[in-house]
């Protein structure tokens, strides 16, 4: 999961580098005269995690083509998690110049996130593509497809790959009005044979579960997770996006 761990890696080399930029200048002020103390203000610690900047969608927009998720509460979860709303297109197949890898036919995801709650939430989200023989295959970081799926998709809509999705999302609450983050998952590896295959989607919730082991071992944490389900039909040597439909029911919300 080397995904996961650069974006781990990311947000500790910005809490490095922001505790000593605080640490240079309380090294580089003066020493303050008592007299003018009054009330100490409160130390505000460096912002690591920056705000997601937002589009405004109007609900009377045309989307066409859009799947939105349900995210009404499960019996399964538990009492007060958030759940971020989030919508996506069908998975699509773009031709992208690689440097160094030539002409590559990439699977992409394109989607929208919103946050209906009451407050900011993080967003951090994981992308995994799983086949029906169980191997996983991770969302990829290819910056020279973002601007050529923007184009495809909507020119006018900033959007947002792997490196730079990750923040914070503000609630929104304008009346007909989402304040929608738009993203885009890329896959360079996946398998040409897959005739059956779900995406599994993280970050979207804070809901989590703990699962006892049969052999009463180290519980396992399961994490409220969208799971997409898709049929591929036709061979693995004319790949088209067109044979790529989503299942019936086409998601699902499990914890995984």
């Amino acid at each position: 999961m080397w995904i996961l761990t650069r974006r781990i890696a990311l947000a500790l080399a910005l809490s490095t580098t922001a505790a000593a930029g605080v640490a240079r200048a309380q090294d580089a002020a003066p020493a303050p005269d008592p007299a003018d103390a009054v009330r100490p203000e409160p130390d505000q610690p460096p912002k690591l995690v920056p705000d997601l900047p937002t589009v405004p969608w109007r609900h009377d927009r045309l989307a066409f083509g859009w799947t939105s998720i349900k995210t009404a509460p499960l019996p399964k979860d538990r009492e007060g998690i958030w759940v971020l709303d989030f919508a996506y297109k069908p998975l699509r197949i773009q031709t992208v110049e690689v440097p160094g890898k030539g002409r590559r036919s990439l699977h992409y995801l394109y989607y929208k996130v919103v946050n209906r709650t009451s407050s900011p939430r993080p967003f951090y989200p994981q992308f995994i593509m799983v086949n029906e023989r169980g191997q996983r295959f991770e969302d990829a970081v290819v910056r020279e497809a973002i601007p050529v799926i923007q184009n495809r998709e909507d020119p006018t809509i900033p959007l947002r790959g792997a490196v730079d999705i990750m923040g914070v999302i503000p609630p929104s609450t304008k009346e007909g009005v989402d304040d929608a983050v738009f993203g885009v998952a890329v896959w360079d590896d996946w398998d040409r044979s897959s005739d059956r295959f779900s995406i599994y989607v993280r970050g979207l919730s804070d809901g989590y579960k703990e699962i006892t082991p049969p052999d009463g071992g180290k519980p396992l944490v399961k994490y409220k997770t969208l799971r997409l389900d898709f049929i591929r039909r036709g061979d693995e040597r004319n790949i088209a996006e067109n044979e790529i439909e989503p299942a019936d029911p086409p998601y699902d919300w499990v914890y995984w």
